[in-house]
Formats: structure tokens, C-alpha cells, sequence
């Protein structure tokens, strides 16, 4: 079993050599058919583990993009397929994705004492007018 692995670079990455990888192990039958190698769960667990080591959201836009790039380059006989994405953060999501009720209660009204209110100098204007 020959091992093929995909690297994934986040496009803006404050660290530019910082790579996540997946690896798969494939016989020379997966090697000449690549399009028959990623199953449901084959693709799930790449996007779960790319996920949790990058901590962006991979969609499945983002996940087809790499793994029609992974099967050209498995067709090529490459066993590295390096890639650049631009992921959202992953907690950008979850953020979405909350929901709080939060405090609901009205506050108490706090009324101010005006009766100790005077003017400093001078006499207010009559209030009535007639």
C-alpha cells in the first residue's frame, strides 16, 4: 500500500509554513481508479480531521475543490498534493449558531427625588400664563 497525502494551506495564514495534512493508503487498484476511493465516509473523516487541525470550516464547495484536485493528482501519479484555501474560521460558525435567551426581565425603574431641585440663583418663570 502506497501512502498519498493532501496538504492544506489557509490562504492569509499568519504562519506561512504551517500545512494540515490527511493521509490515505491505497492499493494499486484505488491508485488507478482514484474516483471510486472517497466514499461518504471517506470524505467525512478528511473533512473532520483537516477541521480539527485547522480550525476553519470546510464546506462541501471546499471539500470537492480539494478532492477533485487529490484525484488529478493521484491520476498523475503525484503522492503529495499541496493546496491553498481560503477557510472561514471555525468558531465564526459556531458564533452563527448560537443561541442565547439571555436575561428576558424587565428592570426595575429607578425614579429620580426632583425634590431637592432649586435653582442656584435667579427665579424660574411663572408657569401660568393667563
Amino acid at each position: 500500500m502506497i501512502k498519498y497525502t493532501i496538504s492544506l494551506k489557509l490562504k492569509g495564514s499568519q504562519n506561512p509554513n504551517e500545512e494540515y495534512q490527511y493521509t490515505l493508503s491505497l492499493t494499486s487498484y484505488q491508485e488507478n481508479n482514484p474516483d471510486k476511493i472517497f466514499t461518504s465516509e471517506i470524505r467525512e473523516s478528511m473533512r473532520t480531521n483537516l477541521q480539527n487541525q485547522s480550525s476553519c470550516k470546510i464546506s462541501d464547495s471546499h471539500l470537492n475543490q480539494m478532492i477533485k484536485s487529490w484525484i488529478e493528482d493521484i491520476k498523475e501519479g503525484y503522492r503529495s498534493c499541496p493546496i491553498t484555501l481560503d477557510l472561514p474560521p471555525l468558531i465564526a460558525e459556531k458564533i452563527n449558531q448560537l443561541q442565547e435567551a439571555g436575561n428576558q426581565e424587565m428592570p426595575t425603574p429607578i425614579y429620580p427625588d426632583l425634590s431637592e431641585i432649586a435653582p442656584c440663583w435667579g427665579m424660574l418663570p411663572p408657569l401660568n400664563f393667563c
